[in-house]
């Protein structure tokens, strides 16, 4: 609880005041307290996904399974049912939440990288660790997943239009681009000494990269995801 009590004060620090967060923020190992926030987002955003999962597929499977057992029958498989769900749902979070701590590990470090030394080339004088810290912290936006997996949940009960989908998990990803485009540049000026439209044009290097395989991401997987989040009949 503890743990959990210093990752949530430290995430609303990162989302509603990044500027006080970064200017305060001392340097340490990438590899402590950083990565500790990083691999906390990664399984809470795994928790989310696996929830929205079970009820998005694996309960309208479930149930063709029990149709038409009822009463004293239905009583008799329910212990069955129980552990084939809680089954279930620890295979797909540990699966998820090993997927996104490697994945999110590799994206925000590789962003930290990117940053370091795109800052160096326009004049700015900062330590590799130091980014790597910065972005790691950054990785707070990750949790704007939750908001897509609801939308797909609602879409799967008919409480929101197909269409309506796609819509809101592109307004989403666009606002996290936008976001985390400050962040990185607050970071930067922060950990570089540059001027503030150095700071701003150094972030520009990852959020192009981002936005590319935002826009490859809803042209090649978006509608294969439409299909598997398609409403109930």
């Amino acid at each position: 609880m503890k743990m959990l009590k210093w990752y949530f004060e430290t995430w609303w620090t990162i989302i509603a005041r990044p500027i006080y967060f970064y200017t305060k923020l001392k340097e340490e190992s990438w590899k402590e307290k950083s990565l500790t926030f990083l691999v906390i987002t990664s399984w809470l955003l795994a928790a989310a996904m696996t929830l929205a999962i079970f009820l998005i597929q694996y309960l309208p499977i479930g149930s063709t399974l029990v149709e038409g057992i009822k009463g004293f029958k239905f009583l008799i498989v329910l212990p069955v049912l129980l552990t084939l769900a809680l089954v279930f749902l620890g295979m797909t979070l540990l699966i998820l939440g090993g997927v996104l701590v490697i994945g999110l590990g590799a994206a925000f470090y590789a962003v930290g990288f990117i940053l370091h030394y795109t800052y160096i080339l326009l004049g700015g004088k900062g330590s590799l660790n130091r980014m790597l810290q910065n972005s790691l912290y950054s990785s707070a936006v990750a949790l704007a997943g939750l908001f897509p997996s609801l939308f797909a949940l609602l879409t799967r009960y008919n409480l929101l239009d197909l269409s309506l989908f796609r819509v809101g998990y592109n307004l989403v990803y666009g606002l996290v681009g936008l976001f985390v485009y400050g962040l990185w540049a607050v970071a930067g000026r922060k950990a570089y000494g540059v001027p503030k439209w150095k700071a701003l044009a150094g972030a520009l290097v990852p959020v192009i990269i981002l936005l590319i395989f935002g826009i490859a991401f809803d042209k090649i997987a978006l509608s294969k995801l439409e299909t598997w989040i398609a409403p109930l009949r």
